[in-house]
């Protein structure tokens, strides 16, 4: 009871700011739930766990939702979990969290910090941690479940809570979704998705129409040649030079295949080959990143990066039999993009919520998503808003703008968000949308 009344006193000022500009009641009401979702939430930071990986997590979800009034549905893509709440007739909306963490040794100096190890993909021993703030974005989406439970009144429909596994790898949709996802649940109306972002204040949501989040693809170019002796070199057939060649000429392709006002990425992250400095070796291998927004830039990376790879070899006289081999990874997806209706609707309900001071309009960005599956597993496909809420304690904030310290970046050791603030912002951002989408 003192520690739930010292909680309460420290959100005094966050619900007076509410008082003046957003909805004082609905704050209120959460902050009597947030001693729970606080121990919540470190618990959860105490137990991270990797992708596919996540038994503890996804019952842990389940037992809670379950106890909120949820019907939970399990057994969709491993571990992931989804708690139906059918509250009259009325449209379905989705929320989607997220539940894996890294292999990351977390360096916050947090009490609760995380201690727990486990096994990679390969089988080696590594750290975990949730330092891209997983942890959070489960807390604030079952905070706005449990009030959403405790006040049906307020709305109408049927309110679906998706616990993706997987999410690192950019898998955990797809697998839920070959595991029967759209035959064992209600069809979404609309779906909702959200990540906290140090780039904003941890009392800010942050919304994006259109493009807000990249596609991506990663593949890997074995470059093969002859091997042989350094000695006779036109004996052999080298695929270090060729394996050069191709960097030069997939950045050249970049800069003037891709149309200019397209956005797209191509990093080569990774070029490993030979062993000895004596020898020419048999293979160098390329790994590589791409980004995009547009699904004809996706259409023409996937195309034109095997067919140069494999002219230049020809060029380099390879036979046949060592021409380049070019694997695109499993988890490439499409770009996310906000549907236009939905944002300005949620954005009102985030601003009944907050208050406008709290609801900003954010940038697109680079990075990756898979809600996109789920919305794209319909035809047509379920409209869809990804959004942002804000990490980070704004003194710091305004401090590192300000030419100070720089702030830790997601998936940093160092990365913490500014917990209190950002559990509340998300939890009544949630409520704020689904109350503008799910009207009595």
């Amino acid at each position: 009871m003192r520690r739930a009344l010292a909680l309460f006193t420290a959100l005094c000022p966050l619900l007076a700011a509410a008082a003046d500009d957003g909805d004082a009641a609905l704050a209120a009401a959460l902050a009597q739930d947030h001693a729970y979702l606080r121990a919540l939430y470190e618990d959860l930071h105490r137990h991270p766990e990797l992708h596919d990986q996540e038994q503890w997590t996804g019952a842990r979800m389940a037992d809670e939702l379950g106890k909120a009034g949820f019907k939970v549905i399990d057994g969709l893509g491993g571990h992931g979990r989804v708690g139906v709440l059918e509250n009259g007739a009325g449209p379905v909306l989705m929320i989607r969290t997220i539940m894996d963490a890294l292999p990351i040794a977390e360096n916050t100096g947090l009490p609760f910090a995380s201690k727990a190890t486990a096994k990679a993909d390969d089988g080696t021993a590594v750290p975990v941690s949730h330092v891209c703030g997983h942890d959070a974005i489960m807390t604030a989406g079952l905070g706005a479940a449990r009030y959403l439970a405790a006040h049906r009144n307020a709305w109408r429909g049927t309110l679906m809570v998706v616990t993706q596994p997987a999410d690192e790898s950019i898998l955990g949709a797809r697998k839920m979704l070959k595991d029967g996802f759209v035959k064992a649940v209600p069809k979404p109306d609309f779906i909702l998705a959200y990540h906290v972002l140090p780039d904003y204040r941890s009392d800010q949501v942050a919304w994006v129409k259109g493009d807000v989040l990249a596609g991506s693809e990663t593949a890997e170019i074995v470059v093969r040649g002859v091997p042989g002796h350094a000695s006779f070199p036109s004996d052999a057939k080298d695929p270090v030079p060729l394996a050069a060649e191709t960097v030069l000429a997939l950045q050249t392709f970049m800069a003037r295949e891709i149309p200019p006002l397209e956005d797209a990425t191509l990093n080569i992250g990774s070029i490993h080959g030979g062993q000895e400095v004596s020898a020419i070796p048999a293979e160098v291998k390329l790994g590589l990143s791409m980004s995009f927004y547009g699904e004809t830039v996706r259409d023409l990376l996937r195309t034109r990066i095997p067919q140069i790879a494999e002219h230049l070899a020809r060029a380099h006289g390879m036979p046949d039999d060592r021409l380049p081999l070019v694997r695109f990874a499993p988890n490439g997806t499409s770009s996310t993009y906000n549907d236009s209706a939905l944002t300005t609707r949620a954005a009102a309900g985030f601003t009944r919520a907050l208050g406008a001071a709290h609801v900003i309009e954010g940038k697109p960005l680079i990075g990756t998503d898979e809600t996109v599956e789920f919305s794209k597993a319909y035809t047509p496909a379920v409209p869809m808003m990804f959004f942002y809420v804000g990490s980070s304690a704004p003194k710091a904030l305004d401090a590192a703008r300000a030419g100070g310290a720089a702030l830790p970046s997601l998936h940093a050791p160092e990365y913490a968000p500014d917990a209190d603030a950002s559990l509340r912002t998300g939890a009544l951002a949630l409520i704020g949308a689904a109350r503008e989408l799910l009207p009595p």
